[in-house]
């Protein structure tokens, strides 16, 4: 656990562990004093695990006993909280399952990898797990189909500019993508569609195709949906959490609940991370399961943790920064530098240099000119252009700002 933690982070620490991990005994909390409830929500509140929270917390109060007790008002607020986003996410779980019939009805291969999917396959309830948007994976070559699908249903890129023919998305023959995603914004809710994991600098480098050809399926309010394969899960997961340097607990309550739903050949699971490239990725989520909730981990896993001694000082310093409380999102710096550190390989430089934002076409240059993919290598041209355009338009926005200022 985190030792060094505030105590109202504790609280929801053990609240949170005693929600997923199953026969976990919460252990009364080494409290001085009556916690501060209000920064115990927000501390729930900032680390997305508010419904983890609201059910620890009945567990932990009866453990402790009086020492422990409850205000009515903070469990009506955490009720009030926990109802909103549960009828939320069952109004996501329709639209979800809407979608996903158009989908197959259009020929679309589409997985989706988070919201009530990952929540139904790892905390077994559609409804727990906190999420604001739906995630699908589609199949490069459906993109269009997909993405017309989601417009014909009301739903537009939150960008604004015109999808031409995707080439934004996917890039153009030798070029890089301008963006990584589609952000679709409808009237109730939003969709982010997306061919790939992760994203040209850092890739999650299992095609899309595997995944499909291995996809799973899970009960979703009562209807089989197509979900990534149980291994493949723990290392979308594992690689999304170290994308962000696991900044939020939210993550590592993901991969622990997905720990704990798996039943798998851990060696096989350690052999695909490797392949993948992302071995590194899932030892280090172990390792936090391990320190943070005091997880029991498969002796594989635990074999392979004692030969990677980088995996420790990584958790260490996520360790340190989570109990800060609530810790400010990482700068792109940091968060290069510790993909770099947690990468199998240090050749995963090399797409991080080469294809950095800097060096090519950004969303900027779509937006100054959208061009088709086979004309994408004209950004290039573009790019001095338009900062020569908009260089002077910039520099007398900034001295007017000055001048009100001044004045």
């Amino acid at each position: 656990m985190l030792t060094e933690a505030e105590p109202e982070l504790q609280v929801v620490l053990d609240c949170a562990r005693t929600a997923i991990v199953t026969d976990a005994s919460p252990d009364p909390l080494p409290l001085a004093d009556t916690p501060d409830w209000d920064r115990v929500v927000e501390l729930a509140r900032y680390h997305g695990v508010v419904q983890l929270l609201y059910e620890g917390l009945e567990a932990v109060a009866r453990k402790s006993g009086t020492e422990f007790a409850v205000p009515k008002t903070v469990l009506t607020q955490l009720s009030s909280i926990v109802q909103q986003k549960r009828m939320q996410n069952l109004a996501f779980t329709t639209e979800l399952q809407e979608l996903l019939e158009r989908f197959e009805t259009r020929g679309v291969r589409t997985l989706p990898f988070k919201g009530p999917v990952l929540s139904a396959a790892a905390y077994d309830d559609a409804t727990v797990r906190e999420y604001n948007d739906l995630d699908l994976l589609v199949h490069p070559e459906d993109i269009t189909v997909a993405a017309d699908i989601l417009e014909e249903r009301g739903y537009e890129w939150r960008r604004g500019m015109p999808r031409l023919d995707d080439a934004a998305l996917l890039g153009g023959p030798v070029t890089k993508a301008i963006v990584h995603e589609y952000e679709m914004r409808g009237p109730e809710f939003d969709v982010e569609l997306r061919w790939r994991v992760g994203d040209a600098e850092r890739p999650f480098s299992t095609p899309f195709s595997e995944l499909w050809d291995r996809r799973d399926t899970v009960a979703v309010g009562g209807q089989p949906l197509p979900a990534l394969a149980e291994p493949d899960r723990l290392l979308v997961l594992a690689f999304h959490g170290t994308k962000h340097r696991w900044y939020l607990l939210k993550w590592l309550c993901d991969f622990v609940a997905a720990l704990e739903a798996t039943e798998t050949d851990w060696r096989h699971v350690l052999a695909r991370a490797r392949e993948t490239g992302v071995e590194r990725n899932l030892l280090l989520g172990a390792e936090l399961a391990r320190n943070v909730f005091e997880y029991a981990l498969p002796a594989p896993i635990l074999d392979r943790l004692r030969m990677d001694g980088r995996v420790s000082e990584l958790g260490e310093a996520v360790v340190e920064s989570l109990a800060a409380g609530t810790p400010q999102a990482p700068t792109q710096f940091e968060v290069a530098r510790f993909h770099v550190a947690a990468s199998d390989s240090i050749t995963t430089l090399v797409p991080l240099v080469l294809l950095h934002s800097s060096l090519h076409p950004t969303y900027s240059e779509y937006q100054f000119c959208p061009l088709p993919g086979p004309l994408h290598l004209l950004y290039y041209a573009i790019w001095p252009l338009r900062l020569l355009v908009e260089t002077p338009q910039w520099q007398r926005q900034r001295s007017e700002g000055a001048l009100d200022e001044t004045t």
